[in-house]
């Protein structure tokens, strides 16, 4: 590597992580004053505890983000090597030391391969943080402000479950569910299931007290169950049977698709796979869209330093101004392209396209500006000869 590349690269990668703690310390510190009577709300404190209580909030708060912030870093993965490249770049030419380069006869596109290509290696971090340590934090990361003097997720709390239909076309219903904790397995209360036919006509109900997931057979264990059957006005109604067990495609993983769309953002690639491939998963349309939105963005965050690249990237101080103009409506372009996409991409239309919809919306931001990244940095070259 070349005195000037190694230069180059120690730069860029300083203000990466300048960056980095600067949007992810404004984002913590926004976030916080937004939600600050939710995270200092701790039930049956006493004024008497004083500083005993004080700390109990501040190690909440520390906990909380804590977790947060590898969530809000995969958020921010596009916008902070942007960031890095517009420190590192404006330096250079700020202080006359592009120019210094330029003379020695170095093109002005070349002075950019470093960057570009730490760009392209800093997605590991980001794959990372999507693939092995996200979905790992889970319980932590389901937390809402409210909860985390409790020490306790938006889903071990608990609530109702609704006409929720498996695969056998059975409804469920629940008062209460809970995902359990690694004490305790996944929960539901007053349990009642009615079994149905292909013409989705009632044949059987099964109801039971309590039922707790069996992880190694896959069933809900039933606690008081019975099943009847005969529900139709001309049948019989039979006795009351005994039922230990409901075997379903209904997983606790299963009710959390169901009952929140944010919750496949913290699912690894290969279990998002994994739920596709089975029936009657809940959340599919989602499901694809975060499938296919994590390999475009790993792609997003390369070309967003590809089109910042040739705005700042010049030989003439004088118009840094104009050029940061540049970059914020480009790059800003980019971004807002990505978020309405991902918007359309969750409310697919009926017909031939529904299939396909989410891979199309999320794959059309990087068929956009791509091409247009190419095209500024041949101008970039061109201008740089």
């Amino acid at each position: 590597m070349k005195i000037l590349d190694r230069y180059v690269l120690v730069s860029f990668l300083k203000n990466y992580v300048i960056a980095l703690m600067v949007l992810l310390g404004l984002y913590i510190v926004l976030d916080m004053v937004f939600n600050f009577d939710q995270l200092v709300d701790v039930k049956g404190m006493s004024t008497e505890q004083g500083f005993a209580g004080a700390v109990q909030i501040i190690k909440g708060i520390v906990d909380y983000y804590f977790y947060q912030s590898f969530l809000i870093y995969a958020h921010l993965s596009g916008v902070i090597p942007v960031v890095a490249v517009a420190f590192t770049l404006i330096r250079l030419s700020r202080f006359n030391e592009l120019s210094a380069i330029l003379a020695a006869g170095v093109p002005l596109l070349r002075v950019s391969a470093p960057i570009i290509f730490a760009s392209l290696g800093l997605n590991v971090l980001l794959f990372a943080d999507q693939e092995a340590l996200i979905p790992t934090m889970i319980p932590k990361l389901t937390r809402t402000h409210d909860q985390i003097q409790q020490g306790i997720s938006n889903f071990s709390k608990g609530f109702p479950i609704q006409a929720m239909q498996d695969a056998d076309r059975s409804l469920l219903m629940s008062s209460r569910f809970t995902a359990g904790t690694a004490q305790d397995p996944p929960r539901m209360l007053d349990v009642d299931v009615i079994e149905r036919d292909e013409q989705l006509q009632p044949v059987a109900h099964i109801s039971a007290d309590q039922a707790d997931w069996d992880t190694l057979r896959r069933e809900w264990i039933l606690t008081n169950g019975k099943r009847v059957t005969g529900l139709l006005p001309q049948q019989r109604r039979s006795d009351e049977i005994p039922w230990a067990a409901w075997r379903t495609n209904i997983s606790p993983e299963e009710v959390a698709l169901y009952r929140s769309n944010d919750y496949v953002e913290l699912l690894s690639t290969e279990r998002i796979n994994q739920l596709l491939g089975r029936p009657q998963s809940y959340g599919t349309v989602n499901l694809l869209t975060v499938k296919h939105s994590r390999v475009t963005q790993w792609l997003m965050n390369l070309v967003l330093v590809l089109l910042a690249v040739p705005c700042v990237l010049t030989r003439e101080p004088g118009k840094l101004k104009q050029d940061l103009t540049r970059l914020l409506i480009i790059v800003g372009s980019a971004m807002g392209t990505i978020f309405i996409c991902r918007q359309i991409a969750g409310h697919p239309p009926a017909g031939p396209l529904a299939a396909s919809w989410p891979a199309l919306l999320a794959w059309m931001p990087v068929f956009i500006f791509t091409p247009l990244s190419i095209y500024l940095l041949d101008r970039l070259h061109t201008r740089g000869s």
